[in-house]
């Protein structure tokens, strides 16, 4: 039965990409909850002598200063850290959104319909009854096209094999070409939506067990004959020394598609299309509509029952969404960091922002007393906005430099990183910039509306 992938299931086989952001995750939280938490709270535990200004009021030391400052310091570090890796993975995970799988996905139903072994014993019986199913889906309202194959593209089903066009390669099998080598429907190509570029379709004929017809896509043609044309030339099929006769005719040239990801490196792969014999093993039945698929599916469902009450249909799914579906362990990947990114933004403007506010309040008489001497509400913006926001550019520096090691580091565990661009790391750091500007300027807007006599009245 083919290995089709569950529909809308974050598949975790990401694995190890997940699980090493999670465990990035947890760690950071760690840090966060005790060493931003536990540790003042254990200092200030542990305080006996507090200093006083010449008013009375407490002010803090210059070491509870020092870790006050270490602690927005790192907090705003992690925080570019996480949001240049994430922007960055974020980016490339849109890029990959808008790469073309090289078929048109939409409007494209595909169904796993496998006739019952037991039922229809002999290979003409099945090719019979999938004749039957073809006929039956062809006919109804919507449907423009139907075919059938035994391996869709992003099902998870994937049929490797050897190709070679030289009759001396035959005897040395490392020297062949490997390709994705499907077995179709004399319509099934059409319906997809590929390209003919050179030669014909697939006809009716070429489905019969005596058919030497082939297709081949541009990257086979490519690697076989760099700088002919391929219609007629001969190719041998899983060619070994001790099976050599499998040869075919190449009878067409079609475009290249991506069969298992988006994320191949580029559309490099042969693929080698036969049409002999398919209705005795295709398992993949493919329709193309005007209407949405899944409007369809029911329909196709019913014209199989009629066809043959007992026949199951496995899974109906559009095209569209299997290749979602291959992209599910990237937006599972996606969401986490995401939502990691965002709390550590928001950790490191609390940071910035409860450090800034409390020393607006420790310096309120001071403000004051620069106010009755002739400081602006603009002056006083300035100084505190500085203050608070020079503890952030400290930080801001700090990730920026931790960034790129980084990035270097995980360039081998989280996929999307192998080539990093410097344009989304300042995107990132803009972004905490950004926010630690926002968490600076609330206690600076604050401390200009002071009036000058209630900060010298007050105790």
């Amino acid at each position: 039965m083919p290995v089709l992938a569950p529909v809308g299931i974050p598949r975790l086989a990401a694995g190890r990409a997940g699980w090493t952001i999670l465990g990035f995750a947890l760690v950071v939280a760690l840090i966060n909850g005790t060493l931003f938490g536990i540790a003042p709270a254990l200092r200030a535990g542990g305080m006996r002598v507090i200093a006083t200004n010449d008013f009375g009021a407490a002010t803090a030391t210059g070491q509870s200063r020092r870790l006050r400052t270490s602690l927005v310091v790192a907090e705003v570090a992690i925080s570019v850290v996480l949001v240049a890796v994430g922007t960055q993975l974020m980016g490339t995970f849109a890029r990959l959104l808008g790469t073309d799988p090289g078929f048109q996905a939409d409007h494209v139903l595909a169904s796993v319909v496998i006739p019952a072994p037991n039922q229809h014993r002999t290979p003409q019986a099945r090719a019979l009854l999938y004749t039957r199913f073809l006929d039956s889906i062809r006919g109804l309202p919507g449907v423009e096209s139907v075919g059938a194959v035994d391996a869709l593209p992003f099902s998870g089903e994937n049929h490797g094999g050897l190709v070679t066009a030289s009759q001396n390669d035959v005897m040395e099998p490392h020297n062949q070409l490997p390709a994705e080598i499907d077995v179709v429907s004399s319509d099934y190509l059409q319906t997809l939506g590929l390209r003919l570029l050179e030669g014909r379709w697939f006809g009716e004929d070429d489905m019969k067990d005596s058919s030497d017809a082939a297709i081949i896509n541009d990257v086979a043609a490519g690697r076989l004959w760099p700088r002919a044309n391929p219609i007629g030339k001969q190719i041998c099929l899983f060619c070994t020394p001790q099976q050599p006769n499998n040869w075919k005719r190449v009878v067409g040239l079609v475009s290249s598609i991506r069969h298992s990801s988006l994320d191949e490196p580029g559309p490099q792969l042969a693929n080698i299309y036969v049409s002999s014999g398919a209705l005795e093993k295709v398992v993949f039945l493919v329709a193309r509509t005007n209407r949405p698929p899944r409007d369809l599916e029911t329909a196709i469902r019913r014209a199989i029952a009629k066809v043959d009450p007992n026949q199951p249909v496995f899974l109906s799914v559009s095209l569209r969404t299997l290749i979602a579906d291959s992209l599910a362990d990237r937006r599972f990947i996606m969401s986490l960091l995401a939502g990691t990114g965002f709390l550590a933004l928001l950790m490191s403007m609390a940071g910035v922002y409860g450090v800034s506010s409390y020393i607006t309040s420790q310096r309120t008489r001071e403000i004051g007393v620069r106010m009755a001497l002739g400081a602006t509400p603009n002056n006083v913006l300035g100084l505190i906005f500085r203050h608070g926001f020079l503890t952030a550019a400290m930080g801001l520096v700090i990730g920026l430099g931790c960034t790129v090691p980084v990035l270097r580091v995980a360039r081998g565990t989280l996929v999307g990183l192998e080539s990093a661009t410097p344009g989304y790391v300042v995107i990132g750091a803009i972004l905490v910039t950004l926010t630690a500007a926002f968490a600076c300027l609330l206690p600076a807007q604050r401390a200009a509306k002071i009036e000058p006599m209630s900060a010298l009245r007050r105790e």
